[in-house]
């Protein structure tokens, strides 16, 4: 019965995770003098605590370096992944993807961030609909219209078929399209995350592209990492949102074949560190425990 009762309460509520994934991103706006993600919106979708944290420099020092400092490392990883993805993206567009599907949008701004490439894209935002609400209200407030090109996507990933949902979206099967999976799979259960996969191969034609992070089983992360990686596990549990699953690159290559998917690319956190922090030296290293990989149908 306890349990059941947890299980609603999840659902009913939108996930905290994503409002501190977009303050996170406003922050690192705000206090950034070279930015590796411009997230103009992120401050308004967030919570006026969040508001408040990001736009107050003294705040922003004593709760997110003094009070939040160990983990750090999990703001870098934030701002890097979605960098990441939208890199991949826009690779994609060039070959000639114009579907763009997020899974687990949260309070993800591209539907926003309408640059020279985002307005040739269906987006699709697939997402929990406790999220989905609180997502369009907040995009109401900011707009009095929503963007055309943006299709919300309702789907519990546990329960829904997700292949299902995004054909009765108007998902055009025929054509290829990006999928961006950021922040998600680890929450998700093994069998969730394969079902996931198996779901997206069903309305995948190739030359269709899937960009995730995904967690690292404990024993491959570094001595000095645990520290960080234990912190973050009790943080997320503590609010309802427990990481489930993890994977070994090998483990993951193989669930992915497993799918009929090939590996592209694949970036560890010390290539991460390489690829966007090289010359910096004002964010944390990134998190020891997640990595970035890029897959084609």
């Amino acid at each position: 019965m306890a349990n059941d009762s947890r299980q609603e309460a999840r659902v009913k509520r939108a996930s905290t995770t994503a409002i501190l994934a977009a303050a996170i991103r406003a922050g690192h706006l705000r206090w950034h003098q070279d930015p590796i993600v411009s997230d103009t919106y992120a401050i308004h979708l967030i919570t006026p605590f969040w508001r408040l944290v990001a736009n107050n420099w003294a705040l922003y020092r004593v709760i997110v370096h003094r009070l939040m400092r160990a983990l750090m490392p999990v703001h870098t990883e934030n701002i890097l992944r979605l960098r990441y993805a939208e890199d991949q993206l826009r690779d994609a567009v060039a070959a000639g993807a114009r579907q763009y599907v997020i899974l687990g949008a949260g309070l993800d701004s591209f539907c926003l961030r309408q640059d020279e490439f985002a307005d040739r894209l269906r987006v699709f935002e697939v997402d929990h609909p406790a999220s989905q609400n609180m997502k369009r209200d907040k995009l109401l407030r900011i707009s009095d219209h929503l963007p055309p090109n943006l299709v919300f996507t309702p789907v519990d990933f546990e329960t829904d078929r997700l292949d299902e949902a995004l054909t009765k979206a108007g998902f055009d099967t025929a054509a290829p399209a990006f999928f961006s999976w950021l922040g998600t799979s680890y929450y998700l259960t093994r069998d969730a995350v394969r079902d996931t996969l198996d779901r997206i191969a069903a309305i995948a034609t190739p030359g269709t592209r899937i960009a995730l992070d995904y967690k690292y089983p404990r024993h491959l992360v570094p001595p000095d990492g645990l520290l960080f990686a234990d912190k973050l596990d009790q943080f997320v549990a503590k609010r309802g949102e427990p990481m489930l699953s993890m994977y070994t690159p090998d483990e993951l290559n193989a669930e992915m074949r497993r799918a009929g998917f090939t590996n592209l690319d694949h970036v560890s956190p010390e290539q991460q560190a390489h690829r966007y922090l090289k010359g910096r030296d004002d964010m944390a290293p990134p998190a020891a425990n997640f990595a970035f990989a890029l897959f084609a149908a």
